[in-house]
């Protein structure tokens, strides 16, 4: 379930159904076009606008199951119930407990990091051209969320 989340990584969190109006508009020369494009059309022709995207955590915190959705709700509880425990050979009960732990913990750094990123980030709180990627982006929380939940995938 998580490799699918990493593989479509970009189309997970890549939002582009964002509009602005085209600079030149808000132009103090256009202010005229402006208004009467205001007044036809609600805000603006929207035919002229320019297709724009945000960087959103909204998918992987459901995917992680952080929001109640998704299919790792409660996964850490479901590995821990007793039925499935039991299944565990003997002499692999530690190694067993320790990834388990070791899950729980890197899935709590994707959680508190995806978080975060849904107001820190810089391409999560401005919009940028479609296409367009963040320079800065190798550091950003929702790039360490999705190195947390790769390690947490191993």
């Amino acid at each position: 379930a998580l490799s699918s989340l990493t593989e479509n990584w970009e189309r997970a969190t890549v939002d582009c159904t964002y509009a602005d109006v085209p600079r030149e508009l808000l132009e103090t020369k256009n202010k005229e076009k402006l208004l009467e494009k205001a007044s036809e059309f609600a805000l603006f022709d929207k035919s002229t606008s320019v297709v724009s995207c945000k960087r959103t955590n909204r998918v992987v915190r459901d995917y992680i199951g952080v929001t109640g959705k998704g299919p790792l709700v409660s996964l850490e509880k479901r590995l821990l119930k007793k039925s499935l425990v039991e299944q565990v050979e003997p002499d692999n009960l530690d190694d067993y407990f320790s990834a388990v732990e070791t899950f729980s913990q890197e899935m709590a750094k994707a959680n508190s990091l995806s978080y975060t990123a849904g107001t820190a980030d810089f391409d999560s709180v401005n919009n940028f051209a479609k296409g367009e990627a963040n320079v800065n982006e190798g550091d950003s929380n929702l790039e360490q969320a999705r190195r947390a939940i790769e390690e947490a995938n191993k």
